[in-house]
């Protein structure tokens, strides 16, 4: 299986953007047609967070676009296996903000990024070839282990360090902070209640992951949001928010939730403006207070 997965992956490296992005689109018109519960979970998410300004009919238009921009992600994630700064460069309409994050990571306690399942998320660390400062991401690793493996090898290319999601995660990201290097982290999904605080998310309550906001107070490093947004095929947008402020009241419970909360505005800003390139297939209001 992991022979055909890679196989699959270079070939479509080889072929034209438009061709190669194309057959992305149909895969994910497929799996639309063929993964009946996760189109389900889509368009109840859809409903919940956006019902207000969606009619069903326009629901439907947007959880095919979601599935679609997935597929398009797949062609994203193979080209990771021949990634280069200056590939990077041409995929992502030459990004010149690499000296302001180098700079704020050289302030004297790091410099921590969050970000989000948006828009081709798996190609935005590779902004660590662009980097001075080392790089580490926070990742879950992937239950099947043929995808793991994979994600592993094509992971490697990208110059940064990954942290387990888990245990230890915490302790080494506050080591990686005080060394003044970047830690990033994709906090848009659902937490368990013993890691969680209660805030909104897309106007709706529910457990939020605590541990940005723990990293931020502890190291008192700087925050932005990144975000890797695709403008056409093949071509990106990194976006980058200014330093977001961070809440220190020395009431821990209280600063815990109000820079989750400011954390998840960041987030939520980006997936207005581009709902059909987050990972709404997730049950992201699976567990609500």
């Amino acid at each position: 299986m992991y022979t055909i997965l890679v196989g699959a992956l270079n070939g479509l490296t080889t072929l034209p953007p438009r061709l190669a992005y194309g057959l992305g689109e149909r895969l994910g018109d497929l799996v639309y047609a063929g993964l009946a519960s996760r189109r389900r979970v889509t368009l109840d998410n859809l409903a919940l967070a956006l019902g207000d300004w969606q009619s069903p009919r326009e629901r439907q238009v947007m959880a095919r676009e979601v599935f679609r921009n997935l597929g398009r992600h797949v062609v994203d994630f193979a080209h990771l296996r021949h990634i280069n700064a200056a590939r990077f460069q041409q995929m992502c309409m030459d990004w010149e903000e690499a000296a302001r994050l180098d700079a704020m990571a050289a302030r004297g306690h790091g410099l921590l990024v969050i970000s989000a399942h948006l828009g081709s998320w798996e190609l935005l660390p590779a902004v660590a070839l662009l980097l001075r400062t080392p790089v580490n991401v926070i990742v879950r690793p992937p239950d099947n282990l043929t995808v793991q493996r994979l994600s592993e090898v094509y992971r490697q290319r990208c110059g940064y360090r990954t942290i387990g999601s888990r245990q230890q995660a915490l302790r080494e990201a506050l080591r990686a902070l005080h060394r003044r290097e970047v830690v990033g982290v994709l906090m848009d999904q659902s937490s368990v209640r013993e890691e969680a605080v209660e805030v909104a998310f897309l106007g709706i309550k529910t457990f939020t992951p605590m541990g940005p906001a723990l990293l931020a107070l502890r190291a008192k490093c700087p925050v932005v949001g990144m975000f890797l947004v695709g403008e056409a095929p093949g071509r990106h947008r990194v976006v980058v928010t200014e330093e977001i402020p961070i809440a220190r009241t020395g009431d821990m419970r209280r600063d815990l939730e109000e820079n989750s909360r400011r954390f998840n505005e960041v987030i939520e800003t980006q997936i207005r403006q581009h709902p059909e390139q987050w990972f709404w297939l997730h049950r992201r209001w699976k567990k609500r207070p």
